[in-house]
């Protein structure tokens, strides 16, 4: 009965094999190679078949990359893969010259795509404020089932010199991953003949079935895909697969050719030396460390960071300072320029320095990379100031100094620096410096409760917060948007207030003076915030913002290492008048994780018929690191701590009803 079933709908072209002879030449082979192997275990959305990228050198700092992508559609949401996307950094660098697709439908229709050029979204010659710009077209009725293959030519003209990266990894698995370097023909009519470098980075203990020639290609079969759902992650740009290229033309004049960190260094020094200089619109001040200081306040009360990129040298190359000090904003170079030359007015001679935050950490690997997104100011010191973040070179002492976070006291660096290296770039060569722990501005929030509770459990008081350097961001926001944008950060972000509860802030400290806590003051209304159930009660954790994530899950082996880097400290003190007599569930308690320490102390006192709570949490998140070998034990370790940190909310703000 099925083989007529079944006969009955080919019959009907229902289970019609696809014509992958439709396809393009280079994709016909994987295409079938493909069909007589299993699907991915990872059941992903789509599966990319076959990814090759040829890259070739057209000299005057032109790299040429012929690409070829081939994907089979297994799941509703693998029909993204029907628009061909580039991102990239400051305007239109990167142009693609030719692009083709084709899209073999389930029912065997062939969808083609040709075009010339591809549009531009988010067009960085626009006067819009933006760090990236999206290349993308798209493949039209892409569905479930259907083969996707695009071929593009595209053409980069990078004002940092001639060096492409290439990440292997994807959120699809891949079932065979090439690139070749320094190729001939076809397109590639012309290409200059120079000395290549194909460096391969971080592809253990990721990918293992690798083939490669040195300076030549590399080819890696069955590529995982990234997890989805993984926390607790250490920056993956230190972690993820990447081949990078560099082309060394020794006729470049204008960009670094990166055969050692002294040329890219060289080449940032000079770019840099034309803008760093005094704006001549700032007052006076002595030339010493007083006048530092005020020139650091001067800068966190008149400035903000903000990215705009208009042309592609912008994702280099500085404002000039007097740009700066007119617009009143920039990006990371701008202001690390801007701080440089004032400081020059003051004395202090300086450098900048690249570093790498947030996404990853610089690395002094022996074959140079572009491996930075940072830009920070090192001043040269004739003798210690006795800031926390000076550190001691081959060519002498120098005061590391973020610009774009004036928030921290001058002398210190914010959190996203902890555990890093800069490249401090002089006219001579460049040095590598790590981050000193001692640093690190540790973050810390104090938050003060004083309330009253009605007979329903409904709470009205006032919440204090003092917060040291930006740790919650509540001075950022007050900085930028004043008292409606420090209210949505607490909505949105560090309390959890159900909708009918009321919010009204107060008082607002000023968020330039950081001799100081920034405080803020803050009436609440909540309506359920003394919760009674039977002969118990809870007070909601307002600000209690301690329980991790799930770390990933259940039941999936685990990819990455395990790492939090969370430092802040939270100081939480509550006295909360209840109408009636209740006792403290947890008196007091102290604990210690791999990521955390904490004391609780709670006491309540008879007040007439009612009863005054006394409430003391002093917790500390600490960074914590779980490497490859041991990530089994890191997936425990933050199980048994998140346990530990539902069960203090739970049990410490928990009550029992005296009747």
């Amino acid at each position: 009965m099925f083989r007529h079933i079944a006969l009955s709908l080919l019959a009907f072209g229902l289970l019609r094999a696809q014509e992958l002879d439709k396809l393009p030449d280079w994709a016909v082979a994987h295409a079938r190679a493909a069909t007589a192997e299993p699907a991915p275990s990872e059941d992903p959305d789509s599966w990319v078949v076959f990814d090759r990228t040829e890259v070739a050198y057209g000299g005057d700092n032109e790299i040429w990359t012929h690409r070829y992508r081939l994907v089979k559609v297994l799941g509703e949401r693998g029909i993204s893969e029907g628009v061909f996307r580039i991102m990239g950094v400051g305007g239109k660098a990167n142009k693609v010259k030719k692009l083709k697709g084709w899209n073999l439908r389930p029912d065997n229709e062939l969808v083609k795509l040709d075009q010339d050029s591809v549009v531009t979204l988010e067009d960085a010659g626009a006067e819009t404020f933006s760090r990236s710009t999206l290349t993308a077209a798209i493949l039209p009725r892409v569905a479930k089932g259907s083969w996707v293959a695009f071929e593009s030519l595209q053409v980069a003209k990078l004002p940092f010199g001639p060096i492409d990266g290439s990440a292997v990894m994807g959120r699809q698995p891949i079932r065979r991953w090439e690139m070749e370097v320094g190729m001939r023909g076809g397109w590639f009519f012309n290409p200059k003949p120079v000395e290549i470098k194909l460096d391969l980075h971080h592809f253990s203990p990721y990918l293992t079935e690798v083939q490669s020639e040195p300076g030549k290609r590399v080819t890696v079969f069955h590529v995982p895909a990234l997890p989805n759902g993984e926390a607790g992650l250490p920056p993956l740009a230190n972690l993820l697969p990447i081949v990078v290229v560099r082309f060394l033309d020794p006729a470049l004049k204008d960009a670094p050719i990166w055969p050692t960190w002294d040329a890219p260094a060289s080449w940032f020094s000079k770019a840099y030396a034309s803008k760093i200089h005094p704006s001549g619109g700032l007052p006076k001040w002595t030339p010493d460390l007083g006048g530092l200081l005020e020139l650091w306040r001067w800068m966190g009360k008149e400035l903000s960071y903000k990215a705009v990129y208009l042309t592609p040298e912008r994702g280099w190359i500085p404002e000039d300072s007097m740009e700066v000090f007119r617009k009143r904003y920039g990006d990371c170079k701008d202001l690390s320029s801007f701080f440089l030359g004032e400081a020059s007015a003051l004395g202090f001679k300086g450098a900048p320095a690249l570093a790498c935050i947030i996404d990853g950490r610089a690395e002094a690997t022996s074959e140079p990379m572009n491996g930075f997104n940072h830009v920070i100011a090192a001043l040269q010191l004739e003798q210690s100031l006795g800031f926390p973040a000076e550190v001691e070179t081959p060519k002498g002492r120098f005061l590391l100094v973020d610009a774009t976070d004036p928030l921290t006291p001058l002398g210190q660096l914010p959190s996203a620096h902890r555990g890093g290296q800069v490249l401090i770039c002089l006219p001579e060569g460049g040095i590598w410096t790590g981050i000193p722990e001692k640093a690190i501005f540790p973050g810390q929030m104090e938050v003060t409760l004083d309330a009253e509770v009605r007979t329903d459990g409904g709470l009205e008081g006032n919440l204090a917060f003092r917060e040291r350097g930006n740790a919650w961001g509540l001075r950022s926001a007050a900085k930028l948007g004043g008292k409606s944008a420090v209210r949505d950060r607490l909505l949105s972000q560090l309390l959890d207030l159900p909708p009918t509860a009321q919010l009204e802030i107060q008082t607002l400290g000023d968020p330039g003076t950081l001799e100081t806590p920034f405080e803020v003051g803050v009436k609440v209304r909540h309506p359920r915030g003394f919760r009674l159930q039977g002969g118990e009660a809870s007070l909601e954790p307002m600000a209690w913002r301690i329980v991790p994530p799930i770390i990933q899950k259940p039941g999936q082996p685990r990819f990455f290492p395990v790492e939090s880097a969370y430092s802040e400290d939270l100081h939480y003190r509550a006295k909360v008048k209840v109408p009636f007599q209740v006792l403290p569930i947890l008196p007091e308690a102290q604990g210690r994780t791999p990521f955390r320490s904490y004391t609780w102390k709670a006491r309540g006192s008879a007040i007439g018929e009612g009863t005054l709570l006394e409430l003391e949490l002093d917790h500390r998140l600490v960074p914590a690191t779980f490497g490859h070998e041991h990530r089994d034990e890191g997936i425990r370790e933050w199980k048994r701590d998140r346990s530990v940190a539902k069960n203090l909310v739970a049990d410490a703000l928990a009550f029992k009803i005296q009747r």
